[in-house]
């Protein structure tokens, strides 16, 4: 079964590269992705740490952006 945060530090899949700081918004896939310009209401959360690959975990903060 699928593990759901509602606040907190949480290890995310992600896609694509991400800097920390950058606001994370949900890919079709059910992952997250760096967003320069999110709408309101679509960020997931914030990057805790840089990702530079494909695909990977980082840790991001759920609930308080």
């Amino acid at each position: 079964p699928a593990q759901v945060a509602l606040t907190g530090r949480v290890p995310t899949k992600v896609k694509g590269p991400v800097q920390k700081g950058q606001m994370l918004v949900s890919t079709e896939d059910g992952m997250a992705r760096a967003e320069t310009n999110p709408k309101v209401g679509s960020v997931i959360g914030k990057s805790l740490e840089d990702f530079d690959g494909a695909e990977g975990i980082i840790e991001v903060v759920i609930g308080r952006t």
